[in-house]
């Protein structure tokens, strides 16, 4: 059979594969999944000390629209995370009521974020386009009512540059263990096939009289013989019409 050692490459070739690529193909999504929930996380804690200061005002009396305190925090932390786009409290309808950027106030949201920021969910994260996306936690006055929302805007630009990275890493390592593997499960396909071949050469040499029997295959030959001579007995007593 020439083409079976054709055969058995392309076997290995294609299983290996599967399995690499499979493999690849849950690191990558494994590792987004992991750099967007840090990165999430991070700006949640933004969004949650904005949310405990305008909570801590609340509950001493002062107006949802004239915390004193809000505008200075927001300008501070938009600044110190490079990343971040805009950071914007608004009112229970959407209206802005405080921003990092001052022409943004008493402006709304837009209207499609609404459904989402107003979920009752602790927080809502959406990606309203491939480079941006948003992070929004409810601020609640002394009653736990929402008084508002907080949402912070920030780039994807970090997210996409260490996708860009691993993508290039996992695609080298996928393909250096594609090679590797594929001639492993070659070579280990190939040596079991020489080995089956001897076995059958053997035997055949066995029935032509060329060898002698190996003691294996004399034991397997010998109980084949026994249940064939058992088999017989069984016919012949059945034919008889006295089957025992």
């Amino acid at each position: 059979m020439p083409s079976l050692p054709r055969r058995l490459f392309w076997l290995a070739f294609w299983v290996v594969g599967f399995a690499v690529g499979m493999t690849g193909l849950l690191l990558y999504f494994k590792y987004q999944s992991v750099f967007t929930g840090l990165q999430r996380d991070r700006i949640l804690l933004v969004a949650r000390e904005i949310d405990e200061i305008a909570e801590r005002d609340l509950s001493l009396g002062q107006d949802f629209w004239s915390i004193d305190t809000l505008p200075e925090v927001i300008e501070r932390r938009r600044t110190a995370e490079s990343f971040l786009q805009a950071i914007d409290v608004a009112g229970p309808d959407g209206r802005i009521a405080y921003a990092s950027d001052m022409s943004r106030m008493g402006s709304s949201l837009p209207p499609e974020w609404m459904p989402l920021v107003t979920t009752a969910a602790p927080l809502a994260a959406f990606s309203p386009s491939r480079d941006e996306a948003v992070v929004s936690s409810p601020i609640r006055n002394s009653f736990g009512q929402v008084a508002g929302y907080t949402v912070v805007r920030y780039g994807r630009a970090l997210e996409h540059e260490a996708m860009a990275r691993f993508s290039r890493e996992i695609v080298f390592a996928c393909g250096v263990s594609w090679a590797g593997f594929t001639a492993l499960l070659f070579a280990l396909l190939m040596a079991m096939r020489r080995q089956i071949e001897a076995v059958f050469r053997q035997a055949a040499d066995a029935v032509d009289g060329k060898a002698a029997v190996p003691e294996s295959l004399a034991q397997e030959i010998g109980r084949a013989e026994g249940q064939f001579a058992q088999a017989e007995r069984f016919l012949a007593a059945a034919a008889d019409g006295s089957p025992r």
